[in-house]
């Protein structure tokens, strides 16, 4: 008896009902906090990197606005920003993150 692996279409189904499910967790989870409460948090992680916690610096690559941690070397895309990097040319977009931020 073999098992069938989903297909692309199936496995990207349940990725899309996964995230829908966490968005709907944190909008929930944003309604309980009062205002008061969302400033302090926002204060406290706004340009902090997620991975190490060190300070984000902006860097502007061919009109998208990436947030760099220089630290981990992670990078970061704000909402939006990977529908830009989608519409821009691919190719040449990714190499020119790869030349200015590979170690």
């Amino acid at each position: 008896m073999s098992i069938e692996k989903p297909s692309s279409t199936e496995e990207e189904y349940f990725k899309r009902e996964e995230i829908a499910k966490l968005r709907s967790a944190r909008e929930e989870e944003a309604r309980r906090l009062n205002e008061d409460q969302r400033k302090k948090a926002k204060d406290l992680h706004f340009m902090k990197c997620p991975k190490c916690g060190m300070d984000l610096q902006e860097v502007e690559l061919q009109s998208v606005t990436l947030d760099k941690c220089f630290s981990c070397g992670g990078l970061w895309l704000d909402e939006g920003e990977l529908d830009r990097v989608k519409g821009a040319d691919a190719g040449g977009f990714l190499n020119s993150i790869k030349s200015i931020f590979s170690k």
